[in-house]
């Protein structure tokens, strides 16, 4: 029985990010607060890839234009992170939790608080039932 809460503890946890990605999806060319560190909401968007959803954030420099672009993509390839090299440079980072593609990935954080308070709170009992 223990288990079986426990399971659907961490299920309950997992399970909504992978059947929904929401990510951050804006330019900071067409809106300068794309580039902020504090994204607003407005910019939060289910991603409708049909292969591996990933979030992006491509910061790159064309013609010596800085600028940050916020998007879904599909397959993360097999580097988190690249950077291209050339005139016009752009470092690419993707990955696959909600809301990754923020400057400051609190969801991230939320999402392991949320596991070890549940591990903690099942455990517990456990302990003191023993």
């Amino acid at each position: 029985m223990k288990f079986a809460i426990f399971t659907f503890v961490i299920l309950t946890v997992l399970i909504p990010s992978v059947i929904n990605l929401e990510c951050y999806i804006c330019n900071s060319n067409d809106n300068e607060d794309c580039a902020s560190n504090n994204l607003p909401d407005k910019y939060i968007h289910n991603c409708d890839v049909n292969v591996e959803p990933y979030c992006r954030t491509i910061l790159q420099t064309i013609d010596e234009k800085k600028s940050i672009v916020r998007t879904c993509g599909s397959k993360a390839g097999s580097k988190s992170c690249y950077k291209t090299i050339g005139k016009n440079t752009a470092n690419v980072c993707s990955c696959n939790t909600n809301l990754c593609n923020n400057a400051i990935s609190l969801n991230q954080q939320r999402r392991i608080i949320t596991v070890i308070s549940s591990i903690t709170i099942l455990a517990i009992p456990m302990i003191i039932l023993r």
